[in-house]
């Protein structure tokens, strides 16, 4: 696993220890920001093969999609109290790689190639109805209207 991956691992896990929303203005920007060097990453790892005395170098590339991952992991497993600061995460990452995604002359669509800033605000666009209905279905009772409103 990618060091950034690991550390972006160790910043979500973090937020739990947080009281509500479960995060800050630095945590969000250290998180935006890890995100943001980190669209595409790419780590060496070595395997041994039995029939030879030799090791094979791979190369192993994990695009923004492993980061979508580990933000929607973490999502899905933080309780409901947290949920909302996980979004402030979500949003601040998404912001800053559509920034960069018009800057860089990506277009924001399915053909997005892989590893591009693009391709990450179109991946977690396709989330984010996933992201509000959970969070709807988590939101304290007395809440949920004011939720369900501000969603639509």
């Amino acid at each position: 696993m990618s060091s950034a991956v690991a550390e972006l691992e160790v910043s979500l896990q973090a937020m739990l220890s947080l009281k509500p929303p479960g995060v800050s203005g630095t945590r969000i920007n250290s998180i935006t920001a890890l995100c943001t060097a980190n669209v595409q990453v790419s780590f060496y790892s070595s395997l041994a093969l039995p029939s030879k005395d030799r090791l094979l170098t791979l190369a192993t590339t994990q695009s923004e999609s492993v980061l979508i991952q580990k933000l929607y992991t973490h999502f899905k497993k933080a309780p409901g109290t947290h949920k909302l600061g996980v979004l402030y995460v979500v949003d601040s990452v998404v912001r800053k790689w559509t920034e960069q995604a018009k800057s860089a002359g990506q277009p924001i669509n399915s053909s997005a190639q892989d590893g591009t800033f693009a391709a990450g605000v179109h991946r977690v666009k396709e989330l984010l109805p996933v992201l509000m209905n959970d969070i709807i279905l988590s939101a304290p009772d007395d809440q949920k209207v004011r939720t369900y409103i501000r969603a639509q």
